[in-house]
């Protein structure tokens, strides 16, 4: 082989066999820890603990909104809307922060 090709084939090889050694695993489901679901004490209000309300996004496919909740804890809640329906979602997810 001429001089030229190796150094090609060096050039991309060496990056190839970086890759794979650097590679590790990916978090499966089973290693990722589970958020806690709160069921909504009742369906025409949201709890004062709840905290206050530090946003709000909408899904553009749907009538549904989450508001995102912050607790005295720093626990972030979201709770679903259907503002078409006017209803709230049965339950709220508990984020924690650390």
């Amino acid at each position: 082989m001429r001089r030229g090709t190796i150094l090609v084939l060096m050039c991309c090889i060496l990056p190839l066999c970086l890759g794979v050694v650097s590679c590790r695993k990916i978090a499966t489901s089973a290693d990722a820890a589970q958020l806690k679901i709160e069921q909504l004490k009742t369906r025409d209000a949201i709890p004062l603990d709840y905290g206050t309300l530090v946003g709000v996004t909408s899904d553009s496919t749907a009538a549904w909104a989450r508001l995102w909740f912050e607790r005295a804890d720093k626990t972030i809640l979201v709770v679903t809307v259907d503002f078409q329906r006017g209803e709230l979602g049965a339950i709220a997810v508990a984020i924690p922060r650390r």
